[in-house]
């Protein structure tokens, strides 16, 4: 992950796919935080598998310093 990572940005998308019951939106959320850190593709699919949607989680909590 890079020094230039806007933390605000991963917090903001992390939140609300956590707070949401519609998997397009959960995947979308994560697909932003995940591309935005870097730790996923950027192959405009947000269809993510479980673990990709693990990915992101893990190294959104690693950034934000487990304030998730």
């Amino acid at each position: 992950m890079t020094e230039d990572i806007n933390k605000s940005y991963v917090q903001r998308y992390v939140d609300r796919a956590k707070s949401t019951d519609s998997i397009a939106e959960k995947n979308n959320c994560l697909y932003r935080a995940g591309t935005h850190m870097e730790v996923i593709d950027c192959n405009g699919n947000d269809n993510l598998t479980l673990d990709q949607q693990q990915t992101v989680l893990d190294a959104a909590d690693k950034l934000l310093g487990g304030r998730e």
